[in-house]
């Protein structure tokens, strides 16, 4: 007998996936039963086309009768401290999961889900293990989902946030965001060397159009897969943006085809973010995210404001997590640093000048002008990096802030909470350990599926503070865990 059925008195509920995860599975297999026997016609002359859809039925039908017995055969049970996961397909798996470890429960909505009334719930642990990914995931008809997911809210967040159903009535979002902002934020949220490079690759083939009647297409292919299908995509992902928030528990809901809920405690925020690119930057406009423990996004940083006005994304920061605001006056980077920025520019400006002069022997005396033009561009814009990363650098630590700012033509402003910081890695070159300057990359607690924050050049003493630092508050008992353990005190019933 079962595992799990031997725990029956225990047992509080039995849950299977929703008949349309075989559906999708089938679907996601559709094209590989179409592709498979096109590949195989052509290579193979005598290959008719009736035996060619028989090929391509087989597939499918195979395709169908796996997933039918994956999802027959892949059991999830709800006892009263945890839930199983059961699989007992090829293989015999069993996962439980402590419902005190758990972090935050997702809601999502691709179009298939949309058209058969189904709703995927993903379950995401305090893990760097599942930083980027949930995990457990169940898919149930609408009602039932909407059901599970509060009764698990209220073990997380001690109380069951509002969840809506298609967007249609709700608490007031926390930030209005229009239509516009979401092309703008699709269109200019984006880094400014993948912008400019597909405005680049957008404007030479609009000329070669001009001038040959024909637009080159590897540029124009450049333009698409560089700028064109990540702008579709973003807008599509952040289409119909909301944030709410219940109590410490806020939830950001968005998706076009697809709908997604993400929830998390304020409490489980390792690092507050602000970026600017360059052209946000000239429209006066920032990106605000957050780097949260335990949400399964693919970066592990949830969007709090897309691209809006710099004083709106800031003053839902001031308003909405004011304890991440650095006091601290920051100091800009020692002047050892330009060794290495100024290295780091000339080696481009050398290859651009190289490159630029070897197409100008090659090509006819008309175009010849341009690519010494562009040569001249890419060495102007070495130098203004190269100016820029120098004076946008800055770092600050206020003993419970450690606010760093890096980037250059964009600008990334990282607010890091000392108490989640994992480890800090102070390094020196050598030109910078004979001026007693140093560098260092801060890893914060359980985010190893999201990006380390590396600073600028600074006094080494000012960045081993850092790590010392903490280890004083874990001494002194200014750090306390129950702040970030706020759903398993509520549960034990433990206060104060």
């Amino acid at each position: 007998e079962d595992s799990v059925h031997a725990q029956g008195e225990a047992m509080t509920e039995f849950f299977r996936n929703h008949w349309s995860v075989a559906a999708s599975g089938v679907l996601r297999t559709a094209p590989l039963a179409v592709l498979t026997p096109v590949m195989v016609m052509i290579s193979f002359k005598g290959f008719s086309v009736g035996a060619a859809a028989a090929m391509a039925a087989a597939m499918l039908l195979l395709s169908l009768a796996a997933n039918v017995v994956i999802w027959r055969r892949t059991r999830f049970y709800f006892l009263d401290d945890e839930m199983v996961v059961e699989r007992n397909a090829l293989f015999r798996s069993e996962k439980r999961i402590q419902y005190d470890r758990l972090a935050s429960v997702n809601e999502e909505r691709d179009p298939v889900c949309r058209l058969l009334g189904a709703t995927r719930l993903s379950f995401n642990l305090n893990s760097s293990v599942n930083a980027a990914q949930a995990e457990a995931t169940i898919v149930l008809k609408s009602d039932e989902a909407r059901a599970l997911r509060e009764r698990m809210d209220s073990r997380i967040f001690g109380k069951a946030p509002v969840v809506q159903e298609g967007f249609r009535e709700g608490p007031a979002s926390l930030v209005d965001v229009t239509f516009g902002d979401i092309v703008l934020h699709s269109m200019f949220g984006m880094p400014s060397l993948q912008a400019g490079f597909g405005a680049v690759m957008l404007a030479y083939s609009i000329v070669t159009f001009v001038v040959q009647g024909s637009p080159s297409l590897l540029a124009t292919l450049f333009f698409v897969l560089d700028f064109l299908i990540p702008a579709l995509s973003s807008f599509f992902r952040l289409y119909g943006y909301r944030i709410t928030r219940s109590g410490d528990a806020v939830s950001v809901q968005s998706g076009f085809f697809s709908t997604k809920e993400d929830s998390f405690l304020l409490s489980k925020v390792n690092c507050v973010r602000m970026r600017e690119s360059l052209l946000c930057r000239l429209m006066g406009r920032a990106i605000l995210e957050v780097e949260v423990v335990g949400t399964a996004d693919r970066k592990g940083v949830p969007l709090l404001c897309p691209l809006k006005p710099k004083e709106v994304a800031t003053g839902l920061f001031h308003g909405l997590l004011p304890e991440f605001e650095c006091s601290a006056e920051p100091m800009g980077q020692c002047r050892v640093s330009l060794v290495g920025i100024s290295l780091k520019a000339a080696a481009v400006v050398s290859a651009a000048l190289v490159v630029s002069y070897i197409i100008y022997l090659q090509i006819d005396d008309g175009w010849a002008p341009i690519a010494l033009l562009a040569g001249i561009v890419m060495a102007a814009l070495c130098a203004a990096w190269a100016a820029r990363a120098y004076r946008v650098r800055t770092f600050a630590c206020d003993g419970d802030i450690a606010a760093v700012v890096t980037g250059a033509f964009d600008k990334v402003s990282d607010f890091i909470l000392l108490d989640k910081i994992q480890f800090v890695d102070v390094r020196s070159s050598p030109v910078q350990r004979r001026k007693g300057a140093a560098s260092c990359r801060i890893n914060m607690l359980s985010t190893s599926g999201a990006a380390s924050v590396t600073s600028g050049v600074f006094p080494a003493e000012e960045l081993e503070r850092v790590s010392s630092t903490v280890l004083d508050r874990i001494k002194d008992g200014r750090y306390d865990f129950r702040r970030f353990q706020r759903s398993l005190l509520h549960n034990s019933g433990i206060t104060g």
